[in-house]
């Protein structure tokens, strides 16, 4: 009987430990994936504006300096309103810890084509994570499937009437 109560410790201590930690681990893994994702998607956006004001900006005429752009900004949650902005060739891109930066459109694109594959190299990274918690998951399982199948076959044996 000792064992059997050691052996039930242990499937518990397997048990916590499968929901105390993998699973939050493997949450936080794909809650950060999920916001590189979102970040990949959010400076390929920005890319095309770019170039879009890019070329507006190249191709206004001279009399056209004066004339605001008319556009939608969404304040968030896919929530727009109508806006009016000069056309000039700077714009302030974000560069992390709440800082900004102003640059011209070239230096945006320059530094949106170094910032992408550094994103898609931490989205590898955490791809790779949640691939080994998930196995390290599955290993778990089968070690408490393997306990229980143990402890099922003792129990067996020992209330065997032969």
């Amino acid at each position: 009987m000792a064992t059997n109560a050691a052996i039930q410790r242990k499937v518990r201590e397997y048990e916590t430990f499968l929901n105390d930690r993998l699973r939050a681990d493997l949450q936080r893994a794909w809650s950060e994936r999920d916001r590189i994702f979102s970040e990949i998607a959010e400076y390929e956006r920005l890319r095309v504006t770019l170039n879009t004001l890019d070329e507006l900006y190249k191709n206004r005429k001279e009399t056209d300096v004066d004339e605001p752009l008319n556009t939608q900004i969404d304040l968030g949650c896919s929530f727009f309103v109508q806006a009016e902005c000069t056309v000039n060739n700077r714009i302030f891109i974000s560069i992390g810890f709440g800082l900004f930066c102003e640059l011209t459109y070239d230096e945006g694109k320059a530094y949106i084509d170094k910032k992408l594959p550094y994103l898609h190299e931490q989205e590898g990274e955490l791809s790779k994570k949640i691939a080994h918690i998930k196995a390290n998951i599955k290993l778990v399982l089968e070690a408490l499937k393997e306990i229980q199948t143990i402890e099922e076959k003792k129990s067996e044996t020992s209330f065997s009437p032969f």
